[in-house]
């Protein structure tokens, strides 16, 4: 007997393309997130200013060049920016693999800064194609699958990086990064090929079209005309004048906060305050990822629509919990607890965020307001890197952890009190329906 799969469950195969460039290239960046932080860590002898250095790098061009990268992501032909972000990255891992046998850290500083520079605009553009490659009612499901997918790596990566670097060196591990961006442009380019020679309807298919045609190469919007600064003022009344979504961006900004804080003292609670070897790191994302896996299949069954206001408030108190746990942490294996809470709360987070985030934004303006939302999200980030060297400095590791979960509190409320009330409040534009959000100049 055959066996049939349920259409809400299958995907379509532009999907399983796009995907399949996803899990490559976040391979990459697992080996890259490992070996930058340890080598650095290592290469400067715990410098608390070097350290957040490299976490600014991480965030600041996210903050400068989110606006821009959204509205290049709904202007132009989203698969040439995804191809030639992935080209950037691949030659910039190879400067890093350079730098690693020189031990020159300010040029690995600077390629980093490149990276992920580049590294914003391959984000909005493939954030905003999404929704183009599957239809509405599968979203959910689909950001599950993705989100598995990078708790996958997320296991496999990190400790496949500490052994890389145990045995071969940052300088392997910096290839290795380089050569799955080369892999991911060519399954993209595959992709954009394949979609290109698809004969597709009006409103495209069930495999979603996703080709760039004559109105994405001149604004998705229907104003060719339009100058970039429009489009992105655009992108600013679209948030500021519907509350679901403003409401729903708030809300994330406490987890940006609190996540930033994670990022930063993480490697100082393990270094200083439990008096273990920092490449301890991997192997603490390994536990997080594979617990993470678990929370995100369920999801990716188990999620309707419906529940998504209700997962994401939910995940945020789990997250806030996590916090406490691992800031009061006496050793690794409570340690391990506070870890394992934050990622069951942290993949159902994630896949209702954006879930909630692609249903509530119309596609044409999906770019920009990614892309101011990007922004906004980075200063937070800024913002917990900030607090978290000063807590590192004028106190200890931990109480990081305790300030963050305090911080995150209010966007808590917002979350159980405006945005649990379902996938769709009153009043949110449904998405791909431009015509029905008023834009006054």
């Amino acid at each position: 007997m055959r066996m049939r799969v349920p259409g809400a469950v299958r995907m379509p195969r532009a999907f399983g393309l796009f995907y399949a460039s996803f899990a490559v290239s976040m391979l990459g960046d697992s080996f890259r997130l490992l070996a930058v932080n340890v080598w650095l860590f290592e290469t400067t002898s715990g410098s608390i200013g070097a350290r957040l250095l490299v976490v600014l790098l991480a965030t600041l061009p996210g903050m400068l060049l989110g606006g821009v990268s959204g509205v290049i992501a709904d202007r132009y032909d989203k698969y040439s920016v995804l191809v030639v972000a992935d080209l950037i990255r691949f030659a910039v891992g190879l400067g890093l693999a350079g730098c690693a046998v020189a031990g020159n850290a300010a040029w690995a500083l600077a390629l980093v800064a490149v990276g992920n520079g580049v590294g914003v605009f391959f984000s909005s553009s493939s954030f905003a194609l999404l929704p183009r490659l599957v239809p509405e009612d599968r979203l959910p499901r689909a950001n599950g699958l993705m989100e598995t997918g990078q708790w996958v790596v997320q296991i496999a990566g990190p400790s496949l990086a500490a052994v890389t670097l145990a045995f071969g060196g940052a300088a392997w591990a910096f290839l290795i990064d380089s050569s799955t961006f080369a892999v991911s442009a060519v399954i993209l380019w595959i992709l954009r090929r394949k979609l290109n020679h698809a004969q597709v309807g009006a409103a495209g298919n069930a495999d979603g079209d996703g080709a760039a045609g004559p109105a994405e190469a001149a604004g998705e919007d229907g104003t060719p005309d339009a100058k970039p600064w429009a489009a992105f003022v655009d992108g600013t009344r679209i948030i500021l004048r519907n509350p679901p979504i403003r409401s729903l961006l708030f809300a994330s900004y406490g987890v940006a906060f609190l996540t930033a804080c994670t990022n930063y003292g993480l490697i100082f609670l393990i270094a200083r305050s439990l008096a273990l070897g920092p490449s301890s790191l991997g192997y603490i994302y390994s536990l997080n990822g594979a617990v993470a896996v678990v929370a995100a299949l369920a999801m990716t069954a188990l999620a309707k629509s419906t529940h998504l206001g209700r997962i994401m408030a939910l995940s945020m108190l789990g997250l806030c919990v996590a916090q406490v746990v691992m800031g009061a942490a006496p050793n690794i294996y409570v340690l391990g607890v506070g870890v394992a809470v934050s990622a069951l709360s942290n993949a159902p987070y994630n896949v209702a965020v954006s879930s909630l985030y692609m249903s509530r934004i119309p596609a044409a303006y999906l770019g920009r307001v990614e892309g101011i939302d990007t922004m906004v999200d980075n200063f937070a980030n800024v913002l917990g890197f900030v607090a978290a060297s000063l807590a590192v400095l004028w106190w200890n590791p931990r109480g990081i952890f305790l300030i963050s979960a305090l911080v995150a509190a209010p966007c808590v409320a917002v979350a159980f009190a405006r945005v649990a009330r379902g996938s769709v409040a009153p009043g949110a534009p449904p998405s791909g329906n431009v015509e029905d959000i008023e834009v006054k100049v």
